[in-house]
């Protein structure tokens, strides 16, 4: 547009007068034909990841006691720790050790929750807690506590007030670990997956939403590490009602024995997370416990391998 020019835009050209209402710009159309579309592009997507999870759902139980021996040799003895974090909600503050919250709706991610395909899938709980108050808090709510700006906190954001909840300071030790932050824990399993086959139809289905090749499936160890600790691990058991990798995964360590998982967290670079499974805890050394002083009222302020009742 040369320099002087009048725009030729009506919004801009058309004087407003007064008691108008302010225009709006139309940002797009749909028709009725662009909307089937979508839907038939949605159930198709909804199929092929149906068909990736069950098919692969075979391959997995084809191969379950190989993945099970897999965890099984590579899990390591953990060290005692101290000053470990827990965010629990004020309301939950007299038991800052249960699981219940783990099992609520879609569950964590190493553990499948309730309502995360009932029919098919049985949940199983976990605990989890970072090795200090800020990557607790980030992992929580999404930020560190410190961090400031023009918008909305994370406390906000999550529909939480600044009193809401609380932090506890945990200390433990963890019999029998499967730590994911090095890709060498991981190559054992990997050696497994190798040996999966893609399912037919899913070719089929990916041709159908014009995908120029089919999912790939994990053949690596540093492939299998990096969907243990996606960000987004949370897509398919919100849009879908399956289980993610990292349930999966879950599952599997769980089955193998494993007291708990320890991986690098996603949102504080250099810190770690613990998922526990106190349910394979029974008559082993494993242990968790809150190291301040607590209301007299409270419970579950310890897990060890004599308790049964963690929720």
């Amino acid at each position: 547009m040369k320099r002087g020019s009048r725009s030729c835009n009506p919004i801009h050209s058309r004087s407003q007068s007064e008691g108008d209402l302010p225009s709006l710009v139309q940002l797009d159309s749909f028709s009725e034909s662009s909307l089937r579309q979508w839907q038939a592009a949605s159930r198709n997507l909804s199929d092929l990841n149906a068909a990736l999870f069950f098919g692969l759902e075979l391959e997995r139980q084809r191969h379950s006691e190989a993945l099970i021996d897999a965890v099984r040799c590579s899990l390591t003895s953990g060290e005692p720790f101290e000053n470990w974090a827990r965010i629990v909600d004020y309301r939950y503050c007299c038991a800052p050790l249960s699981v219940a919250g783990s099992v609520k709706r879609d569950g964590g991610r190493f553990n499948m929750g309730a309502t995360l395909g009932p029919v098919t899938f049985s949940p199983f709980p976990a605990l989890y807690i970072a090795e200090n108050y800020p990557t607790a808090y980030n992992e929580r709510f999404g930020s560190e506590p410190s961090a400031s700006g023009r918008g909305l906190t994370s406390d906000e954001l999550a529909l939480r007030g600044p009193g809401s909840f609380t932090h506890v300071a945990l200390r433990g030790r963890i019999e029998l670990v499967m730590d994911i932050r090095e890709t060498h824990s991981l190559q054992r399993i990997a050696s497994v997956l190798r040996k999966f086959s893609l399912p037919g139809n899913v070719r089929y289905l990916a041709r159908r939403l014009n995908m120029r090749s089919p999912p790939g499936l994990v053949r690596s160890a540093a492939a299998l590490q990096r969907q243990l600790l996606h960000k987004d691990w949370r897509t398919l058991p919100m849009q879908f009602d399956l289980p993610s990798n990292s349930q999966i995964f879950g599952r599997i360590a769980v089955a193998a024995g494993a007291h708990a998982v320890l991986y690098s967290s996603v949102r504080q670079e250099g810190s770690a997370c613990l998922a526990l499974f106190p349910q394979n805890w029974a008559k082993t050394s494993s242990f968790v416990e809150v190291m301040d002083g607590t209301p007299s009222q409270a419970r579950l302020t310890r897990i060890d391998g004599g308790i049964r009742d963690f929720y």
